[in-house]
């Protein structure tokens, strides 16, 4: 079995460390999380500050 060279290991290193950053960030920036806008508006809501002094 041929062994490979260090350059095609180090490239193949780099290769996969670009696709993983890549991924990574491609990950980061398109996920949307779904979010209950109606929940966080009653919540905001019903914490009204009565001060009685």
């Amino acid at each position: 079995m041929p062994q490979m060279a260090p350059m095609s290991w180090s490239l193949l290193f780099i290769f996969f460390t670009l696709m993983l950053m890549i991924i990574a960030t491609l990950n980061f920036f398109l996920y949307m999380p779904k979010t209950s806008k109606g929940l966080s508006e009653s919540s905001v809501s019903s914490s009204s500050k009565n001060w009685k002094w």
